[in-house]
């Protein structure tokens, strides 16, 4: 040991102590039941001599954390209950059963599919996944926290397309500080206006009803709760939101009249 001090950004630091961690003698890579000793750092003729050591204790492993350049450590984040996964650049998280107000504006493009109308209209178990950018959402059965085997199902609303991501449209993406939040990208979908089916095929947005008369008839009269019954299953489940192939596997969804 030669170096007694280092300079960094203009800052001068002198080596004053020094923390030696003992692993397991049969694999020093085994970090598991090792123990770590605190040892002051002498000056004996200019050069830097480790002083006997003593066991560390969570007081010194605080004191450690804290000196360490406490303006560059992360910082603790709360994350809401909603979120079942965060990583890779990517937010899931779910909704429970809910009623939300819908708008829903006619398209003379797509004549009897769509309509003009809103109201507070009941919708099921949702799951979500934004990577940032784009936005991803989902139906589910029930109304308990989805786990990662929960099957999902195609989300019953128009502006979404067969592999589940939103159509944009004109609406605007949360901005950079909000991305994080999972309610800035429901806002995302649920304060633009539902303008049509994202495709034509038939029982493949609403099973055993034209999409536009099922959310007609919701917002006339809503139902107490979802009708699961229109739900359609995909060939899909939380976990699969979670995979590095998610949108190579999910391009490969899709349905008549698509576009």
């Amino acid at each position: 040991m030669e170096t007694a001090e280092v300079s960094v950004q203009d800052n001068r630091y002198v080596l004053g102590a020094a923390v030696m961690l003992y692993s397991k003698a049969s694999n020093y890579l085994d970090c598991s039941g090792a123990i770590a000793t605190v040892h002051h750092v002498h000056d004996i003729d200019g050069k830097p001599v480790i002083g006997a050591g003593r066991p560390m204790t969570e007081a010194d492993y605080l004191a450690m954390v804290k000196v360490l350049a406490p303006q560059q450590r992360p910082q603790m984040e709360w994350q809401d209950h909603c979120i079942l996964a965060k990583g890779m650049g990517k937010m899931i998280w779910w909704t429970p059963p809910m009623n939300r107000a819908m708008f829903f504006k006619k398209s003379d493009m797509f004549g009897a599919t769509t309509f003009s109308g809103q109201g507070i209209c009941p919708l099921p178990g949702m799951v979500w996944m934004s990577d940032g950018r784009d936005l991803f959402v989902y139906a589910y059965r029930g109304s308990a926290m989805p786990g990662k085997e929960t099957r999902l199902c195609q989300a019953p609303l128009f502006n979404v397309w067969a592999r589940g991501e939103v159509c944009v449209g004109n609406a605007s993406r949360p901005d950079d500080s909000a991305k994080g939040n999972p309610q800035a990208w429901e806002r995302f979908l649920f304060d633009s206006h539902f303008t049509h089916p994202n495709f034509a095929q038939v029982d493949r947005l609403t099973k055993g009803v034209k999409p536009a008369e099922f959310w007609k008839k919701m917002v006339a009269k809503p139902a107490q709760k979802f009708p699961e019954s229109v739900l359609v299953d995909l060939e899909l489940k939380v976990e699969d939101l979670m995979e590095p192939d998610f949108r190579t596997r999910v391009a490969k969804m899709h349905a008549a009249g698509e576009f």
